[in-house]
């Protein structure tokens, strides 16, 4: 799945590093948000910090029919913590509000103002193979990648929705561990593992009620 998510996710940012465990003997420094090319994050301490500016970016991906741009706006409250277990997995946990505006290149129907601030955490297993991304509502899931839209095909869901409550967990599996500046290796599986999402609705036809030739005239 794309992270817009796990952008915002990024569904963007994948696996690029695996953060080691800090040494608990070394004194605890500063936390500072992970450079562009680190992802999953090293640890913040338990800390949480503001979101890196790279989450920000706008994203353009194929989507009903056209091409859909989705903008975050980097003056919410967005924050994130990475804390990386004994084994080495890294957990990273998203709190505040993010919001969004969507866009589609063919009719120029926007939404403005999309509020994604449900509570969001990602494990990323030591190995670099294996991530979890467990979403709760209000949140947002674009799946662009083939073997994502086959996983949301089989759970029932839109390639892209948005649902105001209930949960979303999912596991993807990558052919072998990235490899720092190189292209992620291609998934293998992808497990929609829960779905109690409520009030899913389905981007496109967000985007279809508010072209300009549906909304009514002032």
């Amino acid at each position: 799945m794309d992270t817009t998510h796990r952008v915002i996710a990024a569904t963007a940012t994948l696996l690029l590093t695996v953060a080691a465990p800090a040494n608990a003997a070394e004194p605890t420094p500063p936390p500072e948000p992970p450079a562009e090319s680190q992802f999953p994050p090293a640890s913040t301490h338990g800390k949480f910090v503001p979101l890196p500016e790279e989450l920000f970016a706008t994203d353009t991906v194929p989507l009903c029919g056209s091409e859909v741009t989705i903008a975050a706006d980097d003056d919410g409250t967005g924050q994130y913590r990475a804390l990386v277990t004994d084994e080495g997995d890294t957990v990273v946990e998203y709190r505040g509000d993010l919001t969004v505006d969507i866009t589609r290149a063919s009719d120029g129907a926007t939404l403005e103002d999309v509020l994604l601030d449900g509570r969001a955490i990602e494990t990323y297993d030591a190995d670099g193979v294996t991530a979890t991304f467990d979403y709760t509502g209000p949140s947002m899931v674009v799946a662009v990648d083939e073997m994502d839209v086959q996983a949301m095909e089989k759970a029932g869901l839109p390639q892209a929705f948005i649902y105001l409550s209930g949960r979303l967990s999912s596991t993807i599996t990558l052919e072998s561990a990235p490899v720092p500046g190189q292209q992620p290796p291609p998934a293998v599986s992808v497990e929609i593992t829960e779905n109690t999402a409520e009030y899913a609705f389905d981007l496109c036809d967000l985007l279809d009620q508010a072209t300009p030739e549906a909304i009514p005239a002032p």
